[in-house]
């Protein structure tokens, strides 16, 4: 796992633009429709996405797996960093973009909340230490060689060293069963509507 420094500003909206495709293309299980049901095309998913990755980027929050960039990876959480706010700034105002306007967005703020605290304010409230897993995304060309379950071993070396857990939620059933497969546990599934879930996941030390 490498840090992504000393990049121009055109290589960062690369990285935005192949994690957005990534994030786009993806076939969701007949069970959820995700990020899809609310980001309607692929450049508003440019949008959300190169909000995201700008702000891990300069926050130095964002990562990949080796020169060759097959994957993404944005961490946050003990020692490793917190977005700026003038960078938080700027991806709320994306973000609300991305979704449509301010109405949009505050629907998908109230579907993503629903049934529940996110596993991250649960672990704030709890005064619980953690990583969290912010957005990971492999390349379409590198996906089933392996690479997600490389990033993922490298967070828990990081994660093991601090003796924390990791924590991640993510919006597909499948991903979730990929995540348990590589080592998550499931925490617990939150209804935020028709064919929209959120499936909280964590890795205890």
């Amino acid at each position: 796992m490498k840090k992504l420094k000393g990049l121009t500003p055109k290589e960062v909206e690369n990285i935005s633009r192949q994690v957005a495709d990534a994030f786009y293309d993806y076939k969701y299980n007949e069970a959820d429709q995700g990020l899809i049901k609310y980001i309607k095309s692929r450049e508003d998913m440019f949008t959300y996405m190169n909000a995201i990755v700008q702000a891990a980027y300069k926050s130095g929050m964002l990562y990949t797996t080796s020169d060759n960039q097959e994957g993404y990876l944005m961490l946050s959480g003990e020692g490793v960093g917190r977005v700026g706010f003038f960078d938080g700034m700027k991806m709320i105002g994306a973000e609300k973009k991305a979704l449509g306007g301010f109405k949009n967005m505050k629907n998908f703020i109230k579907a993503c909340f629903s049934e529940g605290n996110t596993i991250e304010m649960r672990m704030r409230k709890a005064k619980r230490k953690f990583l969290r897993i912010e957005m990971l995304a492999v390349r379409p060309e590198y996906q089933g060689q392996g690479f997600m379950r490389s990033m993922l071993e490298q967070v828990y070396k990081v994660a093991d060293k601090k003796g924390v857990p990791v924590i991640l939620d993510t919006d597909d059933k499948d991903k979730s069963d990929r995540y348990q497969h590589l080592g998550m546990k499931l925490d617990r599934v939150r209804n935020c509507g028709e064919r929209f879930h959120m499936y909280d996941l964590i890795r205890e030390i």
